[in-house]
């Protein structure tokens, strides 16, 4: 059953974990209690208690297998997504690359991340996405393309929708950088990053950075 912690800290990241094992939650509870800005104030077994304890608690980011018994990650994430006020998802997954590790994304995972990943990249991915940002591998958004499980990301591969300034957003956004990391490399004004990546997405038919990362690498604006 989904547990909850009634005495949440103000100020630090709010974390709901969801995993069919009750050992694999315990243990990257530990992990993010670990960091002194993030704190777990739920967990669930399965996608429909996620939901329901993402709508009680009103987390900052859900942490969510994508393969569980019933209601998996996938679907999931989709139910999460389309919330009012909707937190942000990471997904954790093996890394084998299929495609349903594309499609989560599709539904609007800002994240994936292997469960054996160090302590640290927990954290900054739990940070990454709370801030509203994306944290991603490269050579996973590389290899999703390759084994062709991100073919259906996007409505296409012509990015000629895109303004000059946009396909620049892009493709910087595609290594992983971060809104301010962009601001500085194109010199402009962080917002003016943000308006330009909704843009972006809007154009390119994504939910999120992620997403729009998929299509800029498999049309071949990076590599």
């Amino acid at each position: 059953m989904p547990s909850t912690d009634p005495a949440a800290t103000p100020g630090r990241i709010r974390v709901v974990v969801v995993d069919d094992d009750r050992f694999v939650r315990l243990g990257i509870g530990e992990i993010l209690r670990g960091a002194g800005d993030i704190e777990v104030v739920g967990d669930a077994e399965d996608g429909d208690e996620a939901v329901e304890v993402a709508r009680a608690l009103r987390p900052d980011v859900v942490l969510i297998d994508i393969h569980m018994r019933r209601v998996d990650g996938l679907e999931a994430t989709r139910r999460l997504r389309a919330s009012d006020d909707p937190p942000g998802v990471v997904i954790m997954t093996a890394l084998d690359v299929d495609d349903q590790v594309a499609r989560a994304i599709e539904a609007g995972a800002h994240s994936f991340l292997s469960k054996d990943e160090p302590p640290h990249t927990f954290h900054q991915s739990i940070r990454a996405v709370a801030t509203g940002n994306a944290l991603f591998g490269v050579e996973s958004i590389r290899e999703l393309v390759r084994s062709g499980a991100a073919r259906t990301a996007g409505h296409g591969n012509d990015l000629a929708v895109l303004t000059d300034r946009e396909r620049e957003v892009l493709a910087a956004a595609a290594t992983g950088a971060s809104n301010a990391e962009i601001a500085r490399a194109l010199h402009l004004g962080e917002t003016t990053v943000k308006t330009h990546l909704s843009a972006v997405m809007t154009k390119l038919g994504v939910p999120n950075r992620v997403g729009a990362a998929l299509v800029a690498f498999r049309a071949g604006l990076v590599s």
